[in-house]
This record gives structure tokens, C-alpha cells and sequence, in this order.
């Protein structure tokens, strides 16, 4: 992979939405968080970013520079973070490479970071720095009932190119959190039909290895510290 080079730059932000800009663009993400990862969700975090990257405005041409990685160089690493972790698990000696391996992801998702940030700057536009799968390391003041409510938006949506799999998009919460989300293939009123299939750690994330040609239902709900929140409302859906 070809390491960029980050310049620094100075950007005059439009006057108009100045305050709202720079409230936004000095927020720093929390890059740090991923250390603590286990690396399956490490890797399935880059593999999640990286569907969000191929997307952003800011990581398509002539937005992106050839030095600034991309949604495959997070699948690289992913793909190299499982490699090692499974090497490492059957030979402790392996252990350096898969840690190193790990520091070589969160460089890139850092080189990343500030990409985006320097586009939004860029643009005025401090929305930019949502939809790249990284939570801000500076939030307001937590609200535990606000943080526990019931998800406003949870949209259950066909992944395009590929059967038995769906994209999960849910609104931004205060404060760190996962998403738990079950599925049913059967009577969703019936409490024991409903079973865990993934968490996530971001708004938008995707399911893969649904069974296809079968209709089923999702719900989801936030969970942290402090507990977790109702159930969201359910969603049905044809697998394809």
C-alpha cells in the first residue's frame, strides 16, 4: 500500500455556517477505541468502513488524491488482520505480526480520518464526518434517558450484488454504544422466535449469510453501560 503523505492546508470556512463548521470540524475521532477491538470486530470494522468510504464524496476522483487510502486498503488489512490472528492463535510467535498487522489498519483509518476532515473543511460541510463509520472522540454531555430511547431510525435494506445479505442504517446516539440486532423467520410476536444476528458498532453496518428466498423480521436496540433501550420497531424483509 502506498502511504500518504498528509498536508497541512488552510481553508477560509463560508462565514455563513462558520461557527457551525468549525463546532464540528474540531471534533477528533476515536481511533484510539479500535485498540480494544477483538480483532474479528476489528476486521469487521474495516470492512465496514470501507463499504462506507467507497461511497463518500470525499474518496472519489478528483476528491481523492492517489495517496490517500481508500475502501481497499481497509480490506486489505482486514484481510490481512484475519490471517494473522488465525496464524497467531496456532503459533504464539505469530503474535508480533498480527500486531503489527493491527497498527498498519489504524494508521490507515487514521490517514483516512484526516482526509475527511480536511474535505468537510474544505466544502463547509461538517456532515461529511458522519458517514465514514468513526465515532467522535468529543461528545456533548451524556443524557442517560436520551441515549437509551428507542432508535428512531432503523432501516433494514438488500445489499446490492449479493444475495442473503442486508444493510442496517439506524440514527447517531450520544455516547459510545453497540447496536444488538435479532432476526425471526417465524411469528415475530412470539418472543422465543427472535435470535440474535450481529452487533454493530456504527449506524450503518451490513448482515451477511441470511437465508435467502425467505421472508424475515429484524428489530434492534441500544445497549451500554447503562443498560439497554426498547426494542425498535420491527422491520420484515425478503431475503434475496
Amino acid at each position: 500500500m502506498f502511504i500518504p503523505i498528509i498536508v497541512a492546508v488552510t481553508v477560509t470556512p463560508n462565514p455563513r455556517n462558520h461557527a457551525t463548521t468549525e463546532a464540528n470540524i474540531s471534533d477528533v475521532f476515536n481511533i484510539q477505541s479500535l485498540k480494544d477491538y477483538s480483532d474479528g470486530d476489528l476486521a469487521m470494522h474495516l470492512d465496514n468502513m470501507a463499504d462506507l468510504l467507497d461511497r463518500h464524496i470525499a474518496f472519489q476522483d478528483p476528491n481523492r488524491s492517489p495517496c490517500v487510502p481508500g475502501g481497499g486498503d481497509l480490506r486489505e488489512h482486514s484481510a490481512e488482520i484475519k490471517v494473522t490472528s488465525i496464524a497467531a492463535k496456532h503459533d504464539p510467535t505469530k503474535g508480533p505480526a498480527r500486531d503489527a498487522a493491527r497498527e498498519r489498519a489504524l494508521r490507515t483509518v487514521t490517514f483516512c480520518c484526516q482526509h475527511a476532515v480536511m474535505f468537510a473543511t474544505h466544502v463547509n460541510d461538517p456532515s461529511h464526518l458522519d458517514t465514514i463509520g468513526m465515532e467522535r472522540a468529543k461528545k456533548p454531555v451524556r443524557n442517560t434517558k436520551a441515549t437509551l430511547k428507542q432508535f428512531e431510525k432503523f432501516l433494514v435494506t438488500h445489499l446490492p450484488g449479493e444475495s442473503g445479505a442486508v444493510k442496517i442504517h439506524v440514527n447517531t446516539w450520544d455516547g459510545k454504544g453497540s447496536v444488538q440486532v435479532q432476526i425471526c423467520y417465524g411469528d415475530p410476536s412470539r418472543e422465543e422466535s427472535w435470535s440474535t444476528v450481529k452487533v454493530g458498532h456504527s449506524c450503518i453496518f451490513s448482515i451477511h449469510g441470511l437465508e435467502p428466498a425467505k421472508r424475515a423480521f429484524f428489530r434492534g436496540r441500544l445497549q451500554n453501560n447503562e443498560g439497554v433501550s426498547p426494542w425498535s420497531e420491527v422491520v420484515a424483509l425478503i431475503i434475496l
